[in-house]
């Protein structure tokens, strides 16, 4: 039979175990810090993505690298436009919004799409024409092809789309070659890609690992009309407290299992 001081250092070495655990299941909980790649919400301007011409208007007009995480933006010519689009940043659900470039053409973006509009703000395409100028939808969310080139490597980066509403015309391409315009290491982890189309105005998500740089197609032109897509970038990373509270608890096993085999 155990001795009453025997019983007692036993309870308090599993107490303490047991205080030990719970903080590092604390430790342990998930958490992550989301960013969204885009300045201020307050600020509407275009970023230059090397569009001949530059900026619409010079006073309203950003560098890529002005923006947390990003490198680089070139605009690469859309298979469905057959067109370079520029590139701005837009508040929805506010006021127009009117770039005059003179002879480059005015671009006119118009505060809500036809159907439902989110609010916030969103990084939006608008098409340009073989001299420059823009305004092909009047307003409406239009098409654009993008590569995105980041600072770093961002181990998660989550694709919020908005108004997706044909096939085969929206994500990461290419499409049917399978041979996606993203760096080799990346994943695809959440959503669909190509993005499915869905109902006017509805919004659609895409998580992606380990991305060092990306190319987005964005909607389709026809003849008839577009189906222009907004779109935002966020980055959500997991905080080191993960780490850190799975090594202690493995620490705190070693320890246990060490004392047990020297009593054996």
């Amino acid at each position: 039979m155990k001795s009453l001081s025997t019983f007692f250092r036993q309870s308090t070495a599993v107490a303490s175990l047991i205080a030990a655990s719970t903080v590092t299941v604390g430790l342990m909980t998930p958490s992550a810090s989301a960013i969204t790649l885009l300045p201020p919400q307050d600020l509407e301007t275009e970023i230059d993505v090397g569009v001949t011409g530059g900026c619409l208007d010079l006073s309203k007009c950003i560098l890529p690298s002005s923006l947390s995480w990003i490198e680089s933006i070139e605009s690469l010519v859309d298979e469905t436009s057959g067109t370079r689009s520029r590139l701005f940043i837009d508040i929805l659900g506010e006021t127009d919004s009117i770039y005059d470039g003179g002879s480059l053409g005015t671009a006119t973006l118009r505060a809500k799409d036809i159907g439902t509009t989110p609010s916030g703000a969103w990084f939006r395409p608008s098409e340009t024409n073989a001299d420059g100028s823009v305004g092909e939808e009047e307003g409406q969310l239009e098409v654009g092809t993008y590569k995105f080139t980041f600072t770093k490597l961002i181990p998660q980066l989550k694709i919020k789309y908005f108004d997706t509403e044909s096939t085969n015309s929206t994500g990461v391409p290419n499409f049917i070659a399978d041979m996606l315009d993203i760096n080799p290491e990346a994943m695809l982890i959440s959503g669909e890609n190509p993005v499915p189309a869905g109902a006017d105005g509805n919004v659609y998500y895409q998580t992606w690992t380990d991305v060092s740089f990306i190319t987005l197609k964005l909607g389709k032109d026809t003849a008839a009309t577009g189906d222009g897509v907004d779109f935002q970038l966020i980055k959500d990373v997991p905080e080191p407290g993960t780490v850190f509270g799975l090594g202690t608890l493995a620490m705190a096993g070693g320890l246990g299992l060490r004392k047990r085999n020297k009593k054996a």
